[in-house]
C-alpha cells in the first residue's frame, strides 16, 4: 500500500506551485525575473510557512527577498482565494544560500580532480 501524503504536504506543494504560477504571471520587476521556489517548510511557530528561493547570479539576495516580503500580503490574499482554508499560514521569504555553497563545493572536486 503507497503512503498517501499528509494534509500538510499537499497544503505545501498547493502553496509551490500556485505561487510558482503568481510569480510568473504577477511579477513586473525585472530584479525579480529567474526567482525560483527551492523548498517550502513550516515555521517553527507552525503558523506560517517559509518560502525558500534562489537566483542564478544574483548579487543582492538580501533586496531579492525585501521585494517579495513586501509582496507576501498580496501572495496570501491571492493564495487564500485559491485555497480554501480556514486558517491559512503567513509567508515569509528567505535566501536559499544552499545553491551557492554546491556551487563552491563543485569547483572545489573539480580542482581537485584537475590537479
Amino acid at each position: 500500500m503507497a503512503n498517501r501524503p499528509s494534509g500538510k504536504d499537499r497544503l505545501q506543494k498547493d502553496i509551490h506551485r500556485l505561487l510558482t504560477t503568481l510569480m510568473q504571471r504577477e511579477i513586473d520587476d525585472p530584479k525579480l525575473f529567474g526567482i525560483c521556489i527551492t523548498r517550502i517548510e513550516p515555521s517553527k511557530a507552525k503558523q506560517g510557512m517559509t518560502i525558500f528561493v534562489h537566483q542564478m547570479n544574483e548579487n543582492d539576495p538580501a533586496a531579492v527577498v525585501d521585494r517579495l516580503n513586501k509582496m507576501c500580503p498580496h501572495f496570501e490574499h491571492e493564495l487564500r482565494r485559491a485555497l480554501t482554508k480556514r486558517r491559512f499560514p503567513s509567508l515569509r521569504f528567505r535566501w536559499d544560500d544552499a545553491f551557492d555553497k554546491s556551487g563552491v563545493v563543485n569547483d572545489l572536486l573539480t580542482k581537485m580532480g584537475n590537479g
